[in-house]
């Protein structure tokens, strides 16, 4: 008796939710069908009635958003809040293990085409959530954002110093904000508008010129 279409999405869902684990958790060549399979309780035969290979299933799994994307499209969320909750050090394994973006980033720049496109679109979507009101998809401020959070958590993951650990997420995490927070507007100084020159009196120009001759003369000794 064939499973009714509830049923067989259900199953989907849960073969995708363990995929999407494991390979955040042992990379994607450390996760085989067998593994996300076995951790499902299903068959591996199972596995190829909801996706075609495993390369499919490790594009689809980019392509979520889990991690900081998901944190920013969640509920009024603000940046800087997620921010602090992204880079906490006492949240650090946990976080990691979260986001797609920090995690599968080596694994991503070696899969296949379709995997790459999917993390690009993730990246597209973050940079824009973190941008919110500035009006333009990429800007710069924001994306500088973005590779500060993701990088510094991949960062603090291959570090083996515990405290050059939490150093480069305090860093991450306090540059990311600045470069997110308000700045204020420059204050335009008002030009003065010129007065008007007055205008001389056609009388007063008159009777300017009519004493010019009396002075020249007066400096010739009273001759004219």
């Amino acid at each position: 008796m064939p499973s009714s279409p509830g049923h067989s999405a259900r199953v989907r869902a849960e073969i995708f939710q363990h995929a999407a684990r494991l390979f955040r958790l042992r990379g994607y060549a450390g996760t085989n069908i067998d593994d996300i399979m076995l951790a499902a309780g299903l068959t591996r035969g199972a596995f190829y009635a909801h996706f075609k290979s495993k390369d499919d299933l490790f594009a689809e799994v980019v392509g979520a958003g889990h991690g900081l994307l998901a944190r920013m499209r969640a509920g009024d969320a603000k940046v800087g809040t997620v921010l602090d909750s992204y880079l906490a050090k006492d949240a650090f394994t946990a976080t990691l293990r979260d986001c797609t973006l920090a995690a599968l980033a080596g694994d991503v720049a070696r899969a296949s085409l379709p995997a790459q496109l999917a993390y690009a679109n993730v990246l597209h979507g973050l940079i824009g959530a973190m941008a919110q009101s500035r009006g333009r998809k990429l800007d710069a401020d924001a994306t500088a954002a973005v590779i500060l959070a993701v990088g510094g958590l991949g960062l603090a993951q291959a570090s083996g110093d515990r405290r050059l650990s939490d150093w480069l997420l305090r860093c991450a995490r306090r540059a990311a904000r600045a470069l997110l927070a308000p700045k204020p507007r420059p204050k335009t100084k008002k030009r003065r508008r010129a007065s008007p020159k007055r205008k001389r009196s056609t009388s007063r120009r008159k009777a300017a010129a009519a004493r010019r001759p009396r002075r020249v003369a007066r400096s010739r000794g009273g001759r004219a």
